[in-house]
C-alpha cells in the first residue's frame, strides 16, 4: 500500500432536506480497497447548518492483489440488498404478506358459585 497526503474539501450538511458529508480528493482518484482518511475533521454540525472547509488526507492505495479482492467481493454482497423491504407486503405472490391468523372466538368463562364442599 503506497501513501499519499493530498488537500481534500471537506462539504456538510445538516438541514431537513439534506444530511450528507462528501470529501474532494484534490487531484487523486480511488478505487476498490483505497483508503482515505481526513485528518482533524469536524464531526458534528447543528442543525440547519452548511459547512465547507479545507482539510489534508491521507490516501492509501490498495495494491493489487486487495483490489481484486474487494471487487470480488463487493459483487457478492450486492445480493444481500435484493430482499430488503420496508413494506408489509412482498412482490412474490407464491405468499401472502402479511399472513392474516384465524381468529378463534371463544366464550367466557364465568364463575357465579364459590365450591361447595
Amino acid at each position: 500500500m503506497s501513501k499519499q497526503l493530498v488537500k481534500c474539501s471537506v462539504d456538510m450538511s445538516n438541514t431537513s432536506e439534506y444530511l450528507y458529508a462528501h470529501v474532494d480528493l484534490d487531484g487523486i482518484q480511488v478505487g476498490p480497497g483505497d483508503q482515505v482518511l481526513v485528518h482533524d475533521p469536524i464531526t458534528e454540525i447543528p442543525f440547519g447548518e452548511v459547512l465547507s472547509y479545507q482539510r489534508t488526507a491521507t490516501v492509501s492505495k490498495a495494491g493489487w492483489l486487495s483490489r481484486f479482492w474487494v471487487y470480488l467481493t463487493a459483487r457478492l454482497e450486492i445480493t444481500l440488498l435484493y430482499e430488503v423491504s420496508f413494506s408489509t407486503t412482498r412482490f412474490s405472490q407464491a405468499k401472502k404478506y402479511p399472513r392474516v391468523r384465524a381468529v378463534v372466538h371463544t366464550q367466557p368463562l364465568i364463575v357465579t358459585k364459590g365450591i361447595e364442599v
